[in-house]
């Protein structure tokens, strides 16, 4: 069974229907967002509000689909998926087009000619 995350409560709140559903207190917030939509940390905390506090109504506007535990989020964005590259400097931009698509976290070190790069592949749910 698929599972809400973020994006389908962004989506969510551009319908009015599922707006007038949600409790008062979220108003001032839900206000902010809708003035400026592109704001990536007001939309995030705001879905993350929504995702944590307004499960009935979200079980609600989408029927037959399961609501991710908070506990369940948190221990799969704990998880790392740790690799380290040493290599030449005129080798790096290969190696970095091997790694497999996704968002990653990179820490760069370098000396001489050599560097030492440790990427962690992140997991982001959505």
């Amino acid at each position: 069974m698929k599972k809400i995350g973020l994006l389908d409560v962004k989506n969510a709140l551009k319908d009015p229907r599922f707006r007038e559903t949600l409790p008062e207190n979220l108003t001032p917030e839900l206000v902010k967002y809708l003035n400026n939509p592109g704001c990536g940390s007001c939309g995030i905390k705001l879905f993350r509000k929504i995702l944590r506090d307004c499960r009935k109504q979200l079980g609600d506007y989408f029927p037959g689909r399961e609501l991710y535990k908070e506990e369940e989020e948190m221990e799969k964005l704990a998880e790392n998926h740790w690799s380290v590259i040493n290599c030449r400097i005129d080798e790096l931009e290969d190696k970095l087009r091997d790694l497999p698509p996704g968002r990653k976290q990179i820490a760069m070190a370098r000396y001489e000619d050599q560097v030492t790069i440790v990427v962690n592949e992140i997991d982001i749910i959505y």
